[in-house]
């Protein structure tokens, strides 16, 4: 079930992605002894040029807020990290870094024509969620922070962490 779900929304996060007029994206401090690219603590980039999703958040910030245990922590294949948990609430969580400010407009027009009205929120300095997954995927603007967090679970039952992981990562980057 958790395959077919990723092959499900990984069109739509591709979708958000080509949507963006920025791409940038990729390793970009691969290679580099640069301490200025890593993260902090707390999981706060250092650089937003150097942004790795799984730069965003914790493991154990997604245990926290989840429930269970975070078995992996990988980047995934849209610009995303994939956190697999056990005994928590949900079995994936992905957190997608989409750019920065720049990138917002392009970011919700993509996603309001590929995934249907969007909800607006009250998070960040602008967020919504996609009529197509409902709170199970928030979309957020924080600062000059472009994010999105997910569950990879494909079910019609709203996960209230997904909102809570949305805000600590807003207070974070923002």
């Amino acid at each position: 079930m958790m395959l077919l779900m990723r092959r499900f929304l990984a069109p739509f996060a591709l979708v958000a992605v080509l949507a963006l007029s920025a791409c940038g994206g990729g390793d970009s401090d691969a290679g580099t002894d640069d301490d200025t690219s890593t993260s902090s603590d707390t999981g706060t980039p250092a650089s937003p040029s150097d942004v790795s999703p799984c730069d965003l958040t914790t493991e154990d910030t997604v245990a926290q807020v989840f429930g269970g245990t975070v078995e992996s922590a990988e980047p995934g294949e849209a610009r995303n990290c994939e956190y697999t948990l056990s005994g928590a609430s949900v079995t994936l969580v992905e957190v997608y870094y989409f750019g920065d400010a720049d990138d917002w407009d392009a970011l919700k027009a993509g996603y309001e024509a590929n995934r249907g009205p969007l909800t607006p929120v009250d998070l960040g300095d602008e967020a919504f969620y996609p009529g197509d997954l409902a709170q199970n995927e928030y979309v957020v603007l924080a600062g000059d922070t472009v994010f999105a967090v997910g569950i990879g679970d494909f079910t019609t039952d709203i996960a209230p962490g997904v909102a809570e992981l949305a805000g600590i990562i807003t207070g974070e980057v923002g």
